[in-house]
């Protein structure tokens, strides 16, 4: 059984250390939750909001007329490099006004930010053929910018 001199050296011990290394402890775990909170993938843009969140995509892309699609741009659709393409499905509210006054063309290469479009079947009613376009993502444009190439 432990003496009470030797109790109270091993909580001096114990309290020292810890008041000691308390501020490198809390700076560690600081520093650990902020990188661990915001970490991205490559190519990602992070939006945060109260109660949301969304990530951006950004994809330097070019545009290719598909046989039988449709989006925003009737059948000019994305092409960033994969086998699936990015459909134009839908703008963002945000730069709708900017983006409707822009001219898409067969041919040109474009950097876009995205996000992934959950479907509402706008599109649906509108019959171009009965070939397959295609596999396809639908996105939603946030914005664009023309490159030269």
């Amino acid at each position: 059984m432990l003496h009470l001199t030797q109790k109270k050296e091993i909580i001096g011990t114990a309290k020292s250390a810890f008041s000691i290394n308390f501020p490198f402890y809390v700076f560690a775990l600081c520093v650990l939750l902020a990188f661990s909170a915001f970490q991205c993938e490559e190519e990602e843009v992070l939006i945060c909001g109260v109660g949301e969140y969304e990530v951006i995509y950004e994809a330097e892309v070019k545009v290719e007329a598909v046989v039988c699609g449709w989006g925003v741009w009737e059948n000019l659709w994305f092409n960033d490099g994969s086998a699936i393409y990015l459909q134009p499905y839908s703008l963002d509210e945000s730069t709708k006004a900017e983006l409707e006054k822009m001219e898409i063309k067969d041919g040109m290469n474009l950097k876009i930010q995205y996000l992934y479009a959950q479907k509402d079947g706008r599109y649906d009613g509108i019959v171009v053929c009965q070939a397959y376009p295609g596999d396809s993502n639908p996105i939603k444009i946030v914005s664009i910018t023309q490159v030269d190439k």
